[in-house]
């Protein structure tokens, strides 16, 4: 390896660490900022997700950052190396393929800081999303590879990272499979050869296998890992796709998207541009990569999360100025330029919507130098800087409050679960119970609510997670409180405690709801 690309590696692992450390670091946004805290936690006191607690997403996430708490410790250092190693690894894997597609080491290098600023550090913590779209990017790249080196070994490495990114978050990776397995098909066909389709059926056979193997081992059950991973969140996206709709996608197109569309119509005029014979020649990483920016697009509007799909504009600058060969002198310079200040542009742009203001985390209007150091709460949180959307008036009031709160629960010895958006606080007070759920929100997208077909699974799952504990408290955090249990418990069936302004208490009696 050269002198150069071995500096250029470093300064990729520089920049990609200290973005996310520095960025993940300002801010609270309790549901989203600890929702792998505790659950990777307790995975190592033997709470399994699907098993234990039910979980929609996210079981990937769960099980690699467990690994990294019994490594290094649970705390927010280790928690943000597992996002960070992954943005890390997304912009390496960025690097070596924009190298590969023939773009000089400055070049790609450039393009990579680029992804490495836009990527992991908008959310900083571990987040199923960006763990689904990274890793279905590194995919692609590797399936791009594999074609055009002929290397069945790679298009196997390629599936493995698209499995794996459909453990963290169903979609887009599922979109992916769907897409890869038709180009398989596609592909083999019209060259009359069937080795990468039976590859593509191995490969995933033996993945799924190995899947099943696990679920039975870990006595999680296939049924369960169905219902909750699959069958549930299907009946999620049956309902938001319904309110996508070709006016919404090209409205979004032309707002907040505006700079996919001017990618979009580049990529377009390059593959018209490129003629052999009178016929177009279908470059394979332009055609995937415009299906990629499709699928991400659409999948983004369904979900109705804040976007985090800037960093593909990077990935898509660097493939579009790996390009340029197709003009001629002083138009290529001016290409290239426009292309190298067009991403420019966009990096700070979007640098500043969402690492310094922190919009995925909806911290955009609050004044983030106003901070109290999370050692104050815990010393698992030494790092981060503590400010919250819900309570910056009275942030110290909120400190104090929690404070008073893990002191009251660690002198409880009783077994009991804690319902709360704040999921640092089991792995403070080193409790043994996890609570039956991961999220719990009132839009009926962390469990089925009240006329979901799956609604009366998920009652009786959680039933039987009370009853198999023997829960004797249930303890809620506000804004969280009896609403989100009384489907299980009658209200005659507990008895509620004002502990203080944040925490409440409620003793289960001997009854459950039918």
């Amino acid at each position: 390896m050269k002198k150069q690309e071995i500096f250029n590696i470093l300064i990729i692992f520089i920049f990609s660490f200290s973005a996310n450390y520095y960025y993940g670091s300002i801010g609270v946004f309790p549901i989203d900022t600890f929702a792998f805290f505790d659950s990777a936690n307790f995975i190592n006191k033997g709470f399994l997700p699907v098993r234990d607690y039910w979980t929609a997403n996210g079981f990937f996430v769960d099980i690699l950052q467990s690994f990294l708490f019994k490594l290094f410790g649970v705390n927010w250092i280790t928690y943000l190396l597992h996002s960070s190693l992954l943005n890390f690894f997304l912009s390496f894997a960025t690097y070596k393929f924009l190298i590969f597609k023939g773009l000089s080491f400055k070049s790609s290098l450039f393009y990579s800081v680029s992804v490495s600023i836009l990527a992991y550090p908008s959310s900083g913590v571990p987040f199923p999303d960006h763990h689904s779209l990274i890793l279905s990017v590194i995919s692609m790249y590797v399936l791009i590879y594999s074609y055009e080196k002929k290397s069945n070994i790679f298009f196997s490495v390629s599936l493995i990272f698209l499995f794996f990114a459909f453990l963290s978050k169903q979609t887009p990776a599922g979109l992916f499979i769907i897409l890869v397995a038709g180009y398989v098909f596609l592909y083999s066909i019209s060259l009359k050869n069937t080795l990468f389709i039976k590859n593509f059926i191995i490969t995933s056979f033996v993945f799924i296998l190995l899947l099943i193997i696990f679920l039975l081992l870990s006595k999680t059950g296939i049924k369960n890992f169905l219902i909750q991973y699959i069958l549930f969140p299907i009946t999620i996206g049956e309902e938001r796709s319904l309110d996508l709709t070709i006016n919404s996608f090209i409205s979004s197109l032309l707002g907040e998207f505006k700079f996919f569309l001017v990618v979009i119509l580049i990529i377009i005029f390059q593959l018209l541009s490129k003629k052999n014979k009178n016929r177009f020649i279908l470059d394979q990483t332009n055609i995937f990569f415009l299906i990629l920016i499709f699928i991400s697009l659409i999948n983004q509007e369904i979900m109705k999360n804040q976007n985090m799909i800037f960093f593909l504009l990077p990935i898509s600058f660097g493939i579009i100025h790996s390009n340029h060969k197709f003009f001629k002198d002083l138009k290529r310079k001016v290409f290239i330029f426009s292309v190298i200040l067009l991403n420019a542009f966009v990096t700070l742009k979007y640098h500043e919507r969402f690492n310094l203001d922190r919009k995925f985390m909806d911290l955009q209007n609050i004044d983030k130098s106003q901070y109290i150091s999370g050692e104050e709460i815990s010393k698992k949180l030494k790092g981060l800087k503590w400010v919250s959307l819900e309570n910056q008036t009275y942030l110290k009031d909120e400190i104090l409050l929690l404070k008073d709160s893990i002191e009251y629960l660690k002198k409880n010895k009783d077994n009991s679960i804690i319902i709360s958006y704040y999921q640092f606080i089991n792995s403070e007070i080193e409790n043994n119970i996890y609570s039956p759920n991961r999220w719990y929100t009132d839009d009926g997208v962390s469990y089925p609510k009240y006329g979901n077909k799956y609604h009366e699974y998920y009652v009786n799952f959680y039933k039987n997670k009370l009853d198999e504990h023997k829960v004797k408290n249930i303890y809620t955090i506000l804004p969280l409180d009896q609403k989100t249990f009384n489907f299980v418990l009658k209200s005659d069936c507990y008895k509620s405690f004002k502990i203080n302004k944040l925490l409440l208490k409620h003793e289960i009696l001997k009854c459950f709801a039918n």
